[in-house]
């Protein structure tokens, strides 16, 4: 009898131990567990949106030049006849495609290239006109099979400035008469376009294909943001043209 009494007992020790076992095993793996969460810090997709914002908004250089850019001026001979006072559409095309293809570009070569994308124009769009920004990517794309520019719609300085700073070329058009450059005949072009290819916190670095001194020729920002104006179709309205340009990509 008493022999049973003692197994029973055993039984019972090892059965209660074997619970104390398991609950101990229970509470540290609960602890582990809690004290794991308690380091694991919740990353709010408001942390997320603001780290983004912070890389798309970050500060644009306070200057930047874009280097090796070429230039001609829109009458590379100085031949200033009705063809070449209209042609500076085509002159900020020869500027872009040069700097692309990062090849000489001579009086010699502008004007056999401006009297190219004449003869061209006169066909595409039945006269030698003054084209809006649309029509002059039109123009690249068709003439020199420039598949990289395009139009944006601007509303500050800093929408040029950005597009600079990544070592994309701008041919911005203006209301001519609005820059004031004194190197132009007077009055001025009525309508006007021009490749900028730098800034600073004062202004920008054009190649101003209007005069022969127009290389790096330097514009307030104001001045020249004021100007900008997309062609309309008359002269007499050339100041309310929508503030469009046309980047390199």
């Amino acid at each position: 009898m008493k022999k049973y009494i003692l197994i029973i007992l055993l039984v019972m020790v090892l059965l209660v131990g074997h619970f104390i076992g398991d609950r101990k095993l229970s509470l540290t793996t609960n602890q582990s567990t809690n004290t794991k969460s308690e380091n694991i810090v919740p990353v709010s997709s408001d942390v997320v949106s603001n780290q983004k914002s912070e890389a798309i908004s970050a500060p644009l250089p306070e200057s930047f030049q874009i280097k090796n850019v070429p230039f001609a001026s829109q009458a590379p001979l100085f031949n200033w006849d009705t063809l070449h006072e209209e042609s500076c559409e085509e002159a900020s095309l020869i500027i872009v495609k040069y700097y692309l293809i990062q090849k000489e570009l001579t009086p010699e070569i502008a004007e056999t290239e401006i009297q190219k994308m004449v003869d061209w124009e006169i066909g595409y769009f039945g006269s030698h006109k003054d084209l809006t920004v649309q029509e002059t990517v039109d123009l690249a794309k068709n003439f020199y099979h420039l598949d990289n520019l395009s139009v944006k719609k601007i509303t500050s300085v800093d929408d040029i400035k950005t597009e600079i700073s990544q070592n994309h070329l701008v041919i911005v058009p203006t209301a001519g008469r609005l820059l004031g450059n004194p190197n132009f005949r007077t009055p001025g072009p009525v309508y006007h376009m021009l490749v900028v290819s730098g800034y600073d916190d004062m202004g920008f670095t054009t190649q101003d294909v209007g005069t022969k001194n127009g290389q790096n020729y330097y514009y307030n920002q104001s001045i020249l943001f004021n100007a900008i104006h997309d062609w309309n179709g008359t002269p007499d309205n050339i100041n309310s043209g929508v503030k469009n340009i046309i980047v390199t990509n």
